[in-house]
């Protein structure tokens, strides 16, 4: 399921880490409409078979903030699970129309959600654009450090699998392993950027690539996104 939100805010200005401000949204609804649904949703660190992005209309970047151009942003919402999908739908229904609080002096307020049509997979190959950057993260267990790579890094794609791999034997079983080394990413026109979120820089990587995997594998990211960090709003893509 694809969603497009389109909301409104009260003030042209927005915190810089505006991406745990759309989870909490997020939150804030399911607690409302689904709450059987919320700890199993929010309650683990466990990855989230969803992504999202956000469009905000020509944001200027301050030291803490972002001021923006109109007083509206639009939250691109993708998952390949149908019940998820229906819970969200449910939230963003339930909050339709209701002020929400989105910063000490900003509130924000949904104001129609359409679904948006998917496009059918038809070749191992296909062009990809980054809704939301993707995020290639090399995760140490024992010392919770982190290490960012973009798309110019040796280490991007191959972490990026690793990223993913388990997520995806679960959910295919092991013939994904094989699959997954075949991935392939051709970047076409890529940008490193780096992104302000849950209080950290993150090095991530913008634009257009060429990804050459599974049509089952293409279609997992193109739902549920690509990389790391799905969840707070990285690795959104759009089928070009």
């Amino acid at each position: 399921m694809r969603l497009k939100i389109n909301c409104d805010f009260e003030s042209n200005i927005i915190p810089k880490d505006y991406r745990g401000k759309i989870v909490s949204l997020f939150k804030t609804g399911i607690e409302k409409s689904s709450p059987e649904r919320y700890g199993d949703l929010f309650g683990s660190n466990k990855r989230k078979n969803y992504t999202f992005s956000i469009y905000l209309p020509k944001p200027k970047n301050n030291k803490n903030e972002i001021y923006l151009e109109e007083k509206n942003c639009i939250i691109n919402f993708s998952t390949g699970d149908a019940e998820t999908g229906i819970v969200f739908y449910n939230a963003f229904m339930y909050l339709r129309n209701k002020k929400v609080s989105f910063s000490s002096q900003n509130n924000i307020t949904i104001k129609n959600i359409d679904i948006i049509r998917e496009k059918k997979i038809i070749s191992n190959k296909v062009y990809l654009k980054t809704l939301s950057p993707a995020v290639s993260r090399d995760h140490n267990k024992v010392t919770y450090k982190n290490w960012f790579y973009n798309f110019e890094d040796e280490e991007f794609e191959p972490t990026l699998k690793r990223n993913m791999l388990p997520f995806l034997i679960e959910e295919f079983g092991e013939q994904a392993r094989f699959d997954v080394e075949k991935i392939k990413i051709t970047p076409i026109s890529m940008k490193k950027v780096v992104v302000y979120c849950h209080e950290i820089h993150i090095e991530s990587s913008v634009g257009i690539f060429e990804l050459t995997a599974e049509p089952y594998l293409q279609e997992y990211f193109l739902q549920n996104g690509l990389g790391s960090m799905t969840g707070s709003g990285f690795g959104m893509l759009e089928q070009l």
